[in-house]
């Protein structure tokens, strides 16, 4: 295919068809100035003359014909995608595109009216799992209307389905064989992606994003014009409104005549959308293309213009009687109508949305729609019904945007899709889902811009359902009617009259029945969503005395149920209140909880946090736990419950550091903890904070090594759910083995104008998913809060490399400080050598000149050496760099894999290999630090030297000058050295320690969090020794259980006093006791009993909440490896008296005992 622009239209609108002939004829044969002509003939603008040119050409010139339409029914699949319409003009017009595509559809009726017929039926069959059925029809199809990407990607759905993706690989594999020597077309591309897309394991979300990263090489015109078309074509919901509709009815010109008519449709859709001012037009296009094909899914176009003439079966009765069931509070008939109508039409939304909301109202769980429950239609009801029911619906969401995903041909998934995008109050385009609807339904009302239409629209159906209840009330409605019939159930009718009201602006009035409407409605989720929907609105729309009502409002129904203010749309209102600096607005919780659930930018968060705290006079979130006592306790967990989980700490002004902010969580989480001793999502994100503090704290602190991954967190916090991803990748290894596919890999972009068969392939079918799951860790590997470049930010980029560099040659007063971009001078030089203005002013320029040099030296080296890059879709740059072909990937994770014993082994393994292209990155750094940065400063150094000889007159002010510079030369040589240590892997996550300083540190450290006064008698003689490093966190997480309870549940004095004692025993046991006091009146017969019960609960392993002495159990058994080791806990004379005993054997540096008799 190529494509040409600016052509010369020699055919004039006043021409008769036979001098069109004639034109065709003078061009003697040559394929593509027969296509220039057609493209002429396309763009004249008189449509008879067209048709009339046409229809000779199709009698009796083949050849011409075959150039002007293609392939339109392919024979094979190498015919397919690769007809003799490969000679591609830029379009004139998307109307002078559509109506050349509507002359071809009139040459093939009989085969388009099949078609439309069929789809329906394999749509059907598929979504009720009636795969047999479905493959039957398709290869039916092959015999009527040839080979087309409809059929391929129907086969794909199917084997997506039943998982059997070795089926798919082998599809795709015959197409790519069949098509790679070939030049033209876009079909081993669309097979590639509409395979992967009908995959149940590869993730939706990941789609979307590689979709896109695959494609955005485009760069010229043409590629852009590909690029937009892969996107249309293969994920439209997303990408519907591209606007280069006429490029992409062009390209899919090249496959069959079914998939140039499905395409339509789509385009058709996107032109309403971007044009409504055309919707006469368009709807004058759908009735050309209902007269050839009958197709059903051109009803909701139809419905655009005169509804008096539309088909007698758009009104269906069975729909309209499932609308009178539920309208009327019949839901056991509604669902089992629903179960009927599903059986004959699964592909419609409102069905199963109505099905969900009868169960909802029956309150009897959930009961299958078809009796196949593993089916698509089942799926997604199934899931429908959770999002209606769940407080935490993201799993279902999840679910319902894969299974739409799945089926994203389907017509069921224009309205799937924006059911996902409504509840999560994501953008979305509301038209779409209504030009889904085949038949009547009252919803379709709102895709009218007036209430005329809205009307007649409706009253179109009276004359085939004139009793129904629901569609009397649907026209009362639409005449803004408030009713009071009761034969429709009152949440309806309370709902709509709601709505009439708020549509009115009568505001007050609205809010008071809506609050009615909410209290009444909270157990059934979608309406109770509506009703805060409006409450929320109206209290914007009474103006900025309410503002702070709405923000109370909004907070108040988040803490009752997070799903309530889902549907909320809070952009606007916070964008107002943000402009105009909070005015009218109390700063508190209800402002802070809302601006953090609500705000897009975290400097905003900030703002309002920061100006709370200088309001209660405080600098840090956690100098208001006492300040907060008196407020409502749920907004004070759910305030720091989000300072936990957001980043917004990050932005505060005094926190400079991650261990700031560490120290700041930390000391939230003590108080949550505290306070809700009962919840397990605080005692687990303690413990995660407390292992994140001693990564920064407790760790190996060497100057000559500042490169590190705290991989056990890793695994622990960031790669805990990769199981599944990585189930997929081993099992797809296993089944690949011995079998050669052959895979679309790369596409080529680099021709502007020719588009040939440019795939490479590729015989390796994990290349993909090994990808795929190789990104997952490399991107913790080094972005994640145990990363590498979490690491290299805080112990190298932020600050410390330019202060180690430059902090020597500050002292000697050889570079000056900046304020903001000036360079401030010392007076130093001045001053001590009593320096007149002029040589002042030199000294001082030379030094600034030289200031500026070393500073963008320093910050060059920072910012293009020291940086990390990912992969191809990275733009940093820098010499950590992790880029790698998929070729390079999939060899290296297949080979671990085969090393490999499970998912964590393989994770493990994996950044091992990770680490070996991170030693070749350092070594290459070193080498920069020595062979470049190092020659340069010197040569700055002495370019300074030089400059400074114009001050020789001054002999007392130049020695000292020189001596100052050579002083410089010799430190900044030691720290460039020190410097270049620093990027060495640093192989020991923590150093050996001392159990002395441990305990201290571990006390000291729980102290500081619990907020609680304590006094310790100590005797730690016998723990002066070191042990291995890699018992580090473990001995640490002990000891924290154990100063935790001593803490908590000790005597309640003002001073708490604790006792620790240390012993060696004979063997090698090293002996901790621990010992504070009890409660008093506190039952030791009934507490021992608890101890005892708890160290024998080894489920409570897993759980929070009276499985601290469990854990510490386990710890000194196994986690210090040896199962004799002993932990004993008892009441006695009220005191608690904890006795640890471990063999030290194997846990010492050099096998030494420090201890004191």
């Amino acid at each position: 295919m190529s494509i040409f622009s600016n052509h010369q239209n020699n055919i004039s609108p006043r021409m008769k068809d036979f001098q069109v002939i004639s034109s065709f004829l003078s061009a003697h044969g040559q394929k593509k100035e027969w296509a220039k002509v057609a493209c002429q003939l396309k763009d004249c603008g008189n449509h008879e003359l067209i048709y009339q040119s046409l229809c000779r050409i199709s009698r009796s010139m083949p050849a011409i014909d075959d150039v002007i339409w293609g392939n339109t029914l392919p024979k094979n699949i190498r015919q397919l995608g690769s007809g003799n319409n490969c000679y591609l003009f830029k379009p004139e017009s998307l109307d002078n595109e559509i109506n050349w595509l509507l002359l071809s559809l009139r040459k093939y009726k009989t085969e388009l009216l099949y078609f439309v017929k069929l789809r329906q039926e394999v749509e059907r069959a598929i979504l009720l799992g009636q795969y047999d059925v479905a493959n039957r029809m398709l290869e039916d199809t092959i015999k009527h209307i040839g080979h087309s990407i409809w059929y391929y990607e129907m086969k794909c759905v199917i084997y997506g389905a039943q998982d059997r993706f070795e089926r798919i690989y082998e599809l795709a594999t015959y197409i790519n064989k069949e098509k790679k020597d070939q030049k033209n077309g876009f079909v081993p591309y669309l097979i590639s992606d509409l395979g992967n897309r009908s995959m149940h394991d590869v993730s939706a979300y990941e789609y979307d994003s590689s979709l896109y990263s695959r494609y955005k090489g485009a760069r010229t015109e043409f590629q852009s014009d590909r690029y937009n078309y892969f996107l249309f074509r293969l994920n439209y919901y997303q990408h519907y409104d591209i606007t280069s509709l006429s490029e992409v009815l062009i390209m899919e010109s090249l496959n069959s005549i079914s998939d140039r008519y499905c395409i339509l449709l789509y385009i058709l859709r996107s032109y309403l959308i971007q044009q409504p001012d055309k919707a006469s037009l368009i709807h004058r296009y759908a009735q050309k293309m209902f007269a050839i094909t009958h197709d059903i899914q051109l009803y909701p176009f139809l419905a655009l213009g005169d509804v008096s003439i539309l088909p007698n079966d758009y009104y269906n009765p069975l729909f309209v009687r499932i609308l009178d069931a539920y309208y009327t509070g019949q839901y056991n008939s509604a669902a089992d109508l629903c179960r009927e109508y599903v059986l004959c039409d699964p592909s419609d939304f409102s069905v199963i949305k109505i099905y969900c909301r009868a169960l909802l109202f029956l309150k009897n769980g959930y009961r299958p729609i078809v009796a196949q429950s593993d089916t698509f239609v089942n799926h997604i009801a199934f899931n429908i019904y959770k999002v209606m029911t769940d407080t935490d619906k993201d799993q279902s969401l999840d679910r319902l945007y894969q299974l739409s995903k799945n089926i994203y041909g389907f017509q069921i998934a224009a309205a799937l899709d924006c059911f996902v995008r409504q509840e999560r109050n994501a953008s979305r385009c509301e038209t779409l889902p209504l030009l889904s609807i085949n038949h009547f339904d009252p919803l379709y009302t709102t895709i009218y811009s007036d209430q005329d239409s809205a009307i007649r629209y409706l009253e179109s159906a009276l004359p085939y359902v004139s009793d129904s209840v629901a569609l009397s009330y649907q026209i009362n409605r639409a005449r803004k009617i408030v009713t009071e019939d009761t034969t429709v159930v009152a949440y309806i009718r309370n709902v709509d009259n709601a709505k009439i009201v708020f549509d009115n602006g009568e505001y007050e009035k609205a809010l008071a029945l809506w609050k009615v409407i909410f209290d009444q409605t909270k157990q059934y989720i979608p309406t109770a969503q509506t009703a805060v929907d409006h409450i929320f609105r109206a209290y914007v729309a009474l103006g900025e005395n309410s503002h702070r009502d709405a923000v109370q409002f909004f907070v108040n129904t988040y803490i009752e149920n997070k799903s309530f203010v889902s549907k909320v749309n809070t952009k606007d209102f916070i964008n107002g209140i943000k402009n105009t600096r909070y005015q009218g607005l109390k700063i508190g919780l209800d402002l802070l909880i809302f601006v953090f659930l609500n705000a897009e930018n975290y400097p905003q968060k900030q703002f309002v946090l920061d100006r709370y705290c200088k309001y209660e006079n405080v600098n840090y979130p956690s100098e208001l736990f006492s300040k907060l006592q008196r407020q409502n306790s749920e907004k004070v967990k759910l305030f720091y419950t989000i300072l936990l989980h957001d980043d917004i700490l990050f932005y505060h002004y005094r926190l400079k550091s991650t261990i700031d902010v560490l120290d700041e969580k930390l000391k939230i989480i003590s108080f949550l903890r505290n306070q809700y001793p009962d919840e397990k999502q605080y005692a687990e994100r303690y413990t995660e904070l407390m292992h994140e503090l001693i990564a920064y704290r407790g760790m190996k602190k060497l100057d000559d090594s500042k490169i590190y991954v705290n991989q056990d967190d890793i695994l622990k916090y960031e790669l805990k759910n990769i199981t599944d991803l990585y189930d997929r990748f081993h099992k797809l290894v296993a089944n690949t083995t011995g079998k050669v596919y052959f895979l679309v890999d790369t596409i080529d972009w680099s021709n502007d104008e020719m588009l040939t068969n440019a795939a490479s392939y590729s015989d390796n079918a994990v290349a993909e998913v090994s990808t795929q799951l190789f990104s997952v860790i490399r991107r913790v590997f080094l972005k994640s809060r145990f990363g590498l470049g979490t690491y290299l930010s805080t112990r190298i980029r932020h600050g410390v490399f330019e202060g180690e560099l430059r902090s020597c040659l500050e002292r000697l007063n050889l570079v000056y400080k900046t304020a903001g971009v000036q360079y401030v001078p010392t007076v130093y030089w001045k001053h001590e050598f009593h320096l007149d203005e002029n040589i002042s002013r030199q000294l001082n320029d030379s030094i600034i000149l030289f200031s500026r040099s070393i500073d963008a030296l320093i910050s060059s080296f920072k910012d293009s050496v020291i940086q990390i890059h990912v992969d191809e879709n990275d733009p940093s740059i820098g010499d950590f760099n992790y880029e790698l072909s998929s070729k390079e990937i999939c060899q290296a994770m297949t080979r671990i894999d085969k090393e490999s014993s499970s998912a964590e082994d393989f994770c493990n393994r994996v950044m091992e290999y990770l680490w070996q292209i991170t030693e070749k990155c350092l070594t290459e750094i070193r080498r920069k630090i020595h062979d470049e940065l190092r020659p340069t400063f010197i040569t700055y150094i002495r370019d300074l030297q030089n400059q400074i000889c114009s001050l020789s007159s001054h002999q007392h002010l130049k020695h000292e000058l020189d001596s100052t510079i050579n002083n410089a030369l010799e430190e900044l040589s030691g720290r460039l050295a020190k410097v270049e240590k620093w990027f060495n892997r640093q192989t020991a996550k923590f150093e050996d320690f001392q159990l002395e300083d441990h305990i201290n540190m571990a006390i000291n450290t729980i102290g500081n969090y619990t907020g609680v006064d304590y006094e310790l008698k100590a005797n730690l003689r016998n723990a002066r020794h070191y042990l291995l490093a890699e018992y580090n966190p473990s001995m640490f997480d002990l000891l924290t259980i154990l100063f935790n309870n001593m803490l908590q549940y000790s005597k309640p004095e003002s001073i708490r006093h604790l006792n620790i004692d240390t012993a060696i025993l004979s063997g090698n046991v090293q002996h901790l006791h621990f010992e504070n006091a009890l409660p008093d009146g506190t039952d030791e017969n009934k507490l021992n009993h608890i101890f005892e019960n708890r160290l024998k609960s080894i489920k409570s392993l897993q759980s929070e909440g009276g499985s601290g002495l469990i854990k510490a159990l386990n710890i000194v058994k196994y986690d210090f490896g040896n199962p004799s080791n002993t932990f004993d806990i008892v009441a006695q004379d009220g005191k608690c008296l904890v006795d640890v005993k471990f063999n030290l054997d194997n846990m010492l540096v050099n096998q030494h005992i420090s201890f004191t008799e």
